[in-house]
């Protein structure tokens, strides 16, 4: 009779017990969830801003100002290794036809891991690649308007000094002065980086 006291005492200890263990797992599946989302964040961060450098390689690749004989095919190339007189347009269109296709493998990537980034950052975020799609429109028009002069040499060449010197300039990557193109790749690239930046450095 004199101990009946301590059943119910028990009964608190363990409802007590059981609240702190509670408290405990939520404390920590709440704290794994954070660093969970953390590391997908991160991953995340890195994959998107990874394709993007593979977009800004993608652009240097296809506006290298020389081209290589191997380039060319090969029944296109006379003795010396050049390209023959009469294949002039269908060899330079092979070649950049041929250095496109990195363009389109990088950019498929981007948009593709850019929409994931949507997903998880919000579509605050959807005008980030416009300048990039931009710059891959204008690169696209600069060298179908220069095989257009070659498929057609016959034609007035409408295009005066400024025009030209314009046209080269997205055309070919040099990193001089007169590359005015480059700047404009570099800093589209520099928005995804200040976007992402973060979310990597915050995991280190």
């Amino acid at each position: 009779m004199g101990c009946e006291w301590l059943t119910p005492v028990k009964d608190i200890i363990v409802a007590f017990c059981a609240i702190g263990a509670a408290s405990i797992a939520y404390k920590g599946l709440n704290t794994w969830q954070k660093e969970l989302k953390g590391k997908s964040e991160y991953q995340l961060a890195k994959d998107v801003l990874k394709s993007v450098y593979k977009v800004q390689e993608a652009f240097k690749h296809v506006r290298h100002p020389a081209i290589m004989g191997y380039e060319y095919p090969s029944d296109m190339i006379n003795n010396t290794g050049h390209l023959k007189d009469d294949s002039r347009y269908e060899g330079t269109a092979h070649v950049y036809t041929e250095r496109w296709k990195k363009m389109d493998e990088a950019f498929a990537e981007l948009e593709a891991l850019h929409l994931d980034a949507l997903v998880e950052w919000g579509n605050e975020h959807q005008d980030k690649i416009i300048e990039l799609r931009k710059l891959r429109g204008e690169l696209l028009a600069a060298i179908q308007d220069y095989l257009h002069r070659f498929k057609n040499p016959h034609e007035e060449n409408w295009k005066n000094t400024d025009e030209r010197k314009e046209e080269i300039s997205v055309m070919y990557y040099s990193g001089g002065e007169h590359d005015k193109f480059t700047p404009k790749i570099e800093a589209a690239v520099s928005v995804f980086d200040d976007w992402l930046r973060p979310y990597i450095s915050r995991d280190k």
